[in-house]
């Protein structure tokens, strides 16, 4: 009897455990590759003013002027198995000339799709407080469709005011046949505050698509910066794409000689097992 008690409750145990990995959201791939410090914050479009624009909203990389250089790594966990993996930096310009350029290279070293995924941004005042961007992508993919392509991004940013800004993208413009690295999509974002204060954020993006349908996605987020010195970020998402709901952490350390740590992670609310890692060195070179 006890044998026989002791099979059912390891069946069911093990049932259960099988569950669990079949209800965990898929990882996002090459679509949701994103700066670390939009991880931490969750919604940006419309703050997305440092090298995390190029990913997110290249209109809003001439709202700053600055000369940055960054190198990152993001981790993209389900259990105890790493589903992706991106290493990679970039590199912003809006001093040196009128007009504000961007490139970013990336390394998909683990995932469904592995290679290359390059970002050439260019952004500019269209007028007084009101910018354009777009970014070139190139994606070289090796996994279950080969992909040699490029495709774009153009994004938007209103600075309406000194403490508001409202921020439009349209990502994947250019389809290239393979849903699953360049679904198109469109977002739109406001951001309340400033980035070396306090700000506080929102943003809904809709994923054509990836899914046969339109799926959304609505995030909040609020980030501070305490002395000049040491960032701390907050988030939270209503993911309709991966089918579930994350919070987010971040925070960044801001040096005086101008490198600056940052630091972003995001956990499924609904699978805890389901979370994404993210680290980034970032220099601000004085002209």
């Amino acid at each position: 009897m006890r044998t026989s008690t002791a099979a059912v409750a390891l069946s069911l145990a093990l049932a259960g455990a099988a569950h669990a990995a079949e209800t965990l959201p898929p990882p996002g791939g090459i679509p949701d590759i994103e700066g670390v410090r939009m991880l931490g914050l969750s919604a940006g479009i419309a703050a997305a003013t440092s090298n995390d624009g190029i990913y997110l909203n290249p209109g809003a990389l001439a709202a700053r002027r600055r000369y940055s250089v960054e190198g990152m790594v993001l981790v993209d966990r389900r259990g105890g198995e790493t589903a992706d993996r991106f290493l990679g930096g970039s590199v912003v310009d809006s001093e040196s000339a009128p007009m504000t350029a961007g490139v970013s290279y990336l390394r998909a070293q683990q995932g469904v799709y592995q290679g290359n995924v390059g970002h050439l941004a260019l952004a500019g005042a269209l007028a007084d407080r009101f910018y354009l961007g777009v970014t070139g992508k190139y994606l070289g993919l090796s996994g279950p469709k080969t992909t040699k392509a490029g495709t774009m991004d153009a994004g938007l940013l209103w600075q309406v005011a000194d403490l508001v800004a409202l921020g439009v993208t349209g990502y994947n413009l250019v389809p290239i046949s393979n849903t699953d690295v360049a679904p198109m999509g469109a977002g739109a974002g406001l951001a309340i505050g400033n980035d070396r204060s306090v700000q506080v954020t929102g943003d809904w993006r809709a994923d054509f698509d990836r899914l046969g349908k339109t799926t959304n996605r609505y995030a909040v987020g609020a980030e501070t910066l305490l002395g000049n010195l040491v960032a701390l970020r907050l988030g939270w998402m209503d993911d309709g794409v991966l089918r579930t709901k994350w919070w987010s952490a971040g925070a960044g350390l801001v040096a005086p000689n101008g490198i600056a740590l940052d630091v972003g992670f995001r956990q499924s609310i609904d699978a805890p097992q389901a979370r994404t890692f993210a680290a980034s060195l970032k220099y601000f070179v004085k002209m």
